[in-house]
C-alpha cells in the first residue's frame, strides 16, 4: 500500500463525523486516483481494484454505500479487455456514483416533503447530509417547523447538525441523547406538534437499519408514543444480498471518559441496529416504500463474484 493511498484510507478510517454519503463521495475519488496507477495485465486491474476496493470498505466497514461503489466498479471494469479501457471504466463509474448521490439525495428530499407538515415537529439525530438537505428542501418550499436534535456523543455530530440547519434560520432544540427520548413522550413541552423522526442510514438491510448509535432507543420512544420513524435512505446504502452482515468494531474509549479509573471498562460503539419493524417507512430516490418493498429491491442487486468471495472470508 502506497503511502498516499495509505493515508487517505486512514483519514476515512477515522472520520466520525461526516454521513455516509460524503464518506462514499470521497472514497469515489480515492479509488479513482488509486486506479489511474495502472496495472501491466488486466489480471493484475482487477486484482488492484479489488484490494483498493476492499481497504475503503474496510475504512468504514458498516458504511454500505461503500461496498455498493466497489461493487459497481468491479462489475464496470468487467465489461472491457484492456488496462486502458479499465481506467477509463472506473472514471465514468466513480463520476456516474457521486453524480447518483446528489441526484438521489435531491430526489430523498422530495419525497420527504410529504412527511414535514406545516408546524411540525422534526426530530433527528448524529449528522446525515440527506436529512440536513431534505430539512433545508421543506424550509425552501415554505413548510414551518421546528427541530429537536440530540448531541450524539462522544462526537457529538449532532451539533454539528443543529448549527448548520439553524445558520439557515431554522429553530432547533440541541438535547443531550438521553433526552431526545423523552423529548419524543412529552411532545407537548415543543413549540408544534404532529412529531416525526427522520434519520439517516449507514447501511439498511433486509432486516433493518444500521445508524448512528442511539438510532435505536429513539425509534423505540417514538414507537411507544405513536410517533411515526422514517429512515432517508437512497439505494446506495442497500447492503447487497450475499454480502453479509460486517461486525461492529469497538471504538476507543477515551473519547468517552479520558483517564477513567481503574476497573471501569469502556463500551464505545458508533453504530446500532434498529428492526424494520420498527420503521413506518424508507425514503428512497423511489418515494416511501414499507419493508417489504425494500426486500425485494434488495433481491435485485448483484454481488461482483470477487466481492462476494472477500466477503464470505470475513464472515467466518
Amino acid at each position: 500500500m502506497d503511502t498516499a493511498f495509505a493515508h487517505a484510507i486512514g483519514a476515512l478510517a477515522a472520520d466520525k463525523r461526516s454521513g455516509a454519503s460524503q464518506i462514499a463521495a470521497r472514497a469515489a475519488d480515492v479509488l479513482l486516483r488509486r486506479a489511474a496507477r495502472g496495472a501491466s495485465s488486466p489480471e493484475d486491474f482487477r486484482a488492484d481494484v479489488l484490494a483498493a476496493g476492499w481497504a475503503l470498505i474496510q475504512a468504514q466497514n458498516t458504511m454500505a454505500a461503500l461496498i455498493n461503489l466497489v461493487n459497481t466498479v468491479l462489475w464496470k471494469i468487467e465489461q472491457v479487455d484492456t488496462p486502458q479501457e479499465m481506467r477509463q471504466s472506473v472514471i465514468e463509474a466513480t463520476d456516474q456514483f457521486k453524480r447518483q448521490l446528489r441526484d438521489h439525495a435531491a430526489r430523498v428530499a422530495e419525497g420527504a416533503l410529504p412527511l414535514i407538515s406545516d408546524g411540525a415537529t422534526v426530530v433527528t439525530l448524529s449528522q446525515s447530509s440527506t436529512v440536513q438537505h431534505a430539512l433545508l428542501h421543506a424550509q425552501r418550499a415554505g413548510r414551518r417547523f421546528s427541530i429537536i436534535c440530540a448531541e450524539s456523543r462522544p462526537a457529538y455530530e449532532g451539533r454539528e447538525t443543529a448549527t448548520k440547519l439553524a445558520a439557515h434560520g431554522l429553530h432547533v432544540f440541541l438535547t443531550v441523547d438521553t433526552a431526545v427520548v423523552a423529548a419524543v413522550a412529552n411532545a407537548d413541552q415543543f413549540r408544534g406538534d404532529n412529531f416525526v423522526v427522520l434519520v439517516g442510514a449507514d447501511m439498511l438491510t433486509s432486516k433493518g437499519l444500521v445508524n448512528k448509535v442511539g438510532t435505536l432507543a429513539l425509534a423505540l420512544a417514538a414507537h411507544h408514543s405513536s410517533v411515526p420513524v422514517y429512515t432517508l435512505c437512497s439505494s446506495e446504502k442497500f447492503l447487497p444480498p450475499g454480502y453479509p452482515m460486517p461486525p461492529q468494531r469497538e471504538r476507543a474509549g477515551d473519547s468517552i471518559w479520558p483517564d477513567a479509573p481503574a476497573n471501569i471498562e469502556l463500551w464505545n460503539r458508533y453504530y446500532d441496529f434498529t428492526p424494520l419493524h420498527q420503521i413506518a417507512g424508507v425514503v428512497t430516490e423511489h418515494g416511501v416504500l414499507p419493508g417489504a418493498a425494500v426486500e425485494a429491491w434488495l433481491a435485485t442487486t448483484q454481488l461482483h463474484p470477487s466481492l462476494a468471495k472477500q466477503a464470505l472470508m470475513l464472515g467466518r
